[in-house]
């Protein structure tokens, strides 16, 4: 069997979450600070409870258009997948910053037992004063990459190398650049295309992501 790269349907979320976003979050820098619990005190039952809203979540954004999602599968197993957004130039994104920043609200219906709100959106600010920084930089549209997730078991296999290759292309084909918030565990995968760091966000307790640009 070899490794393929695929459209993602919404009906995939579920795999998605299971297969490879939940399982490789399980050490994520940024999961640690939503859920203050992951260390392995959360009951099953509040374990599922974060898996049925990340799912929600990805459903949602599988129905934003913005949204470029690709996946890889072997055999009929999914395997890793990414989330590519093209964001807007640099002068919209001055026109936003002028705007007095509100904290991000995701799916009010509901939110995991689990989840420290508060945390969240400090973090999320952060990262987005960061973006917006380095959309200030490039003077027209960027690829940015939002998301990316391997299974455990699959990574060091090239399936990280697929999925950020393809939004690399479709940069290259719009003759643009490509960004990602990265944490320094992932800076070898993005030092294979050529990005260079840009920038740095730290927290109090050392969790830092670094900006790069392609």
């Amino acid at each position: 069997m070899h490794y393929q790269l695929s459209e993602v349907s919404i009906s995939d979320a579920e795999a998605l979450v299971r297969q490879c976003q939940f399982p490789a979050m399980r050490q994520d820098p940024l999961r640690k600070i939503m859920f203050p619990k992951s260390n392995g005190e959360k009951e099953e039952e509040e374990e599922e409870e974060e898996i049925k809203w990340t799912i929600e979540g990805l459903e949602e954004s599988l129905e934003n258009k913005s949204c470029y999602f690709r996946q890889v599968t072997y055999g009929s197993d999914c395997v890793g997948f990414a989330v590519w957004t093209l964001e807007p130039s640099g002068d919209r994104a001055t026109r936003r910053q002028k705007s007095k920043p509100t904290p991000l609200k995701k799916r009010e219906s509901w939110n995991p037992a689990g989840l420290d709100v508060e945390a969240w959106n400090q973090v999320s600010m952060r990262l987005r004063e960061e973006r917006q920084r380095v959309l200030l930089l490039d003077q027209q549209k960027i690829w940015r990459l939002n998301t990316i997730s391997v299974a455990p078991e699959h990574q060091g296999n090239g399936v990280g190398s697929m999925l950020v290759r393809w939004g690399c292309d479709m940069a290259d084909k719009d003759v643009l650049n490509c960004f990602v918030m990265a944490s320094p565990g992932g800076l070898a995968l993005y030092d294979k295309f050529d990005f260079l760091v840009t920038g740095e966000t730290k927290k109090a307790d050392g969790v830092c992501w670094i900006a790069v640009v392609d």
